[in-house]
């Protein structure tokens, strides 16, 4: 099995590449076939490397790892949906996090537990041709997690404090969208 790391460098408030690679390095001393890691680029790069990885698999199974947050894992998640050989873990390398907070009694910053772990399946929800692992939002809250992101970045704002942040610049905007449900 091949464990690929896909690492968001602009993920959080501190890039997590210097501290992570030392230790997936050291994880991997004797098996360094297993790892591979890779730096994303911009908005959209995790997808688009996971489906051409995918693609190029030749079969071997892939257990890629979004080390990011909720934004780097649903862009993994787009990525490896279909491929039928391949599983998904999380490193929470982000603000907010939120699917690592749906399962309050797993350690997810426990490398050695994830890469030797029994992957489990987990339902997912489909919509507007996305895939999504945990939530799908629409109105208020979709509107304050867009605008978290501008506030993350603030000194000695945390992602709890962004997204309070957000909130109340959300509440005191226009409110109402207009939407089609079939």
């Amino acid at each position: 099995m091949k464990h690929i790391f896909v690492i968001n460098p602009a993920a959080g408030k501190t890039n997590a590449t210097e501290t992570l690679l030392p230790r997936l390095h050291a994880l991997f001393v004797g098996r360094e076939e297993e790892l591979e890691t890779y730096l994303t680029t911009g908005v959209g790069d995790a997808t688009r490397f996971v489906k051409e990885r995918c693609a190029a698999s030749n079969g071997e199974h892939l257990r890629f790892y979004s080390c990011g947050g909720d934004g780097t894992m649903n862009e993994v998640l787009q990525g490896l949906a279909g491929c039928a050989n391949a599983a998904m873990g999380v490193v929470p390398c982000g603000s907010g996090n939120d699917f690592v907070r749906s399962f309050p009694d797993c350690d997810f910053s426990n490398l050695e537990a994830q890469i030797a772990a029994e992957e489990r399946p987990i339902d997912l929800i489909h919509f507007n041709n996305q895939w999504s692992a945990n939530i799908c939002s629409a109105g208020l809250d979709s509107d304050v997690c867009k605008k978290m992101a501008r506030y993350k970045r603030l000194p000695l704002v945390t992602g709890s404090g962004a997204y309070i942040l957000a909130l109340i610049s959300t509440f005191f905007s226009p409110m109402g969208k207009q939407a089609h449900i079939v």
